[in-house]
């Protein structure tokens, strides 16, 4: 089974194909065969580290066909299109956690959900798990353009809160036709002065959580700052910090919402670029998470028609 990874670290052209041998299914497991996977980050970074021994397959994030199902689950038959959080997607097929597969809406790509796993599954945990965000309270998003700041804003929406997105000035109208509330460029204007005390809770999914100390001034006295840095600033007495992270103990609850949201136009999920399902596909796609983008990068076997 053809696969895609890396032994030695470097920029793009690390990118190797392997020949691996096929996943079978565990009991508690479907076989997919991968028709779009998105790209994150952190593969970026695994890339630039390089592997220990043999090659890494990296990717979190799948859709496709359910090939093969375990024994002792009727939830998922053969033949039923999925989307899932998974290890190793860069390849053929993959193996994926019942509890972390979501059988996909008729209406909804593949290209669309695989761009939404790991972005959507940290919103959701943002918005309902650490944040639990609630009606009327004001949010400020850091980084409100990307992956998961976009998603952030329309679910934090959906339950009612007042959302101040942040980012660049020409990421404006992209932000703004998420439904902020209020749109605040940060290279335009001094952020910690212009929104001081002014939030209930700060969201910064901005690049590695950077300006820890900008959050604490927009926070009011016993507001809550969830960020995906691993560092929390100084914090003064009363208020909170929580590191976020795309774990999989929430999949069974936030796929299923949010492909479902996806499919009925509820959520929007910006996509960049869509490269082939080659090694030069994964190149390219590669290049473009190490270059600026604003969207999703996705790579899938049937790129979408124009």
């Amino acid at each position: 089974m053809k696969a895609f990874g890396f032994t030695q670290g470097g920029g793009p052209a690390a990118l190797q194909e392997f020949d691996i041998a096929a996943p079978h299914p565990a009991n508690d497991q479907v076989l997919i065969d991968v028709a779009a996977i998105g790209l994150n980050n952190r593969e970026r970074l695994s890339r630039e580290q390089g592997s220990l021994g043999g090659p890494t397959i990296p990717g979190r994030d799948a859709a496709g066909i359910v090939t093969a199902v375990g024994s002792n689950h009727a939830t998922f038959q053969i033949g039923d299109r999925v989307v899932a959080h998974v290890q190793q997607s860069y390849a053929a097929q993959v193996t994926a956690s019942v509890r972390s597969t979501a059988k996909l809406p008729a209406q909804l790509s593949f290209t669309t959900a695989a761009a939404l796993v790991t972005p959507g599954v940290t919103a959701y945990r943002i918005v309902y798990t650490f944040g639990r965000i609630r009606a009327g309270e004001t949010v400020i998003v850091k980084g409100a353009s990307g992956g998961v700041g976009s998603l952030v804003v329309q679910l934090a929406n959906q339950v009612g809160a007042t959302v101040i997105g942040v980012a660049s000035a020409r990421n404006q109208l992209l932000v703004e036709k998420l439904g902020v509330d209020r749109f605040v460029a940060y290279d335009q204007a001094d952020i910690s002065t212009v929104l001081a005390a002014t939030a209930d809770i700060v969201v910064n999914v901005a690049m590695n959580g950077a300006g820890g100390d900008q959050d604490v001034a927009m926070v009011k006295p016993g507001g809550r700052i969830i960020s995906v840095s691993h560092r929390s600033p100084r914090l003064p007495a009363g208020i909170t910090f929580q590191h976020t992270y795309p774990g999989d103990d929430t999949d069974s609850a936030a796929l299923p919402q949010l492909v479902q949201e996806a499919a009925a136009g509820q959520l929007t999920v910006p996509i960049d670029h869509v490269f082939p399902f080659t090694l030069a596909g994964f190149v390219a796609a590669h290049e473009a998470l190490d270059s600026q983008h604003t969207g999703r990068i996705v790579v899938a076997k049937e790129l979408p028609t124009l």
